[in-house]
């Protein structure tokens, strides 16, 4: 409890600083976290990806790279080896690239950001990259 000379009227005061205080730094922390999610100096797989390319994984964590291309390729379809495969992508070119979970650009458009990465994908658009392209975003 805290105890204030001057009375309650101040302590409730300064209880509903304290209260602002907390929700505001709730606040701050959810939307750094946010801010820096799946955005990175691209650490990735430098082995595979090694070149300014736009690469994808089979596997989580930048594991058994299915391939890679150069900026501003245009929409493909992924071969049939490695269709709905996907678990891991990196974008380590200064485009905007982007990735579908049907054939010819059909679903929805995943945008993968310039210079960035993403070690693992949402449970719910894992293995399921169909097509993709690197000249755009969605």
């Amino acid at each position: 409890p805290i105890i204030s000379p001057m009375g309650g009227k101040s302590a409730l005061a300064f209880r509903r600083v304290i209260m602002i205080s907390r929700k505001f730094m709730a606040v701050a922390l959810l939307l750094g976290s946010a801010l820096t999610a799946g955005s990175s100096a691209v650490a990735g797989n430098s082995a595979f990806c090694s070149g300014v390319w736009v690469c994808v994984y089979e596997d989580s964590g930048f594991s058994k790279g299915m391939g890679y291309r150069s900026a501003g390729f245009t929409l493909q379809n992924v071969s049939l080896a490695n269709n709905d495969k996907m678990s891991s992508w990196e974008n380590r070119t200064g485009t905007y690239a982007r990735w579908y979970p049907d054939v010819s650009g059909g679903g929805t458009c995943h945008p993968m950001t310039p210079y960035s990465d993403l070690a693992n994908l949402y449970f719910w658009e894992n293995d399921s990259m169909s097509s993709w392209a690197g000249n755009g975003n969605c």
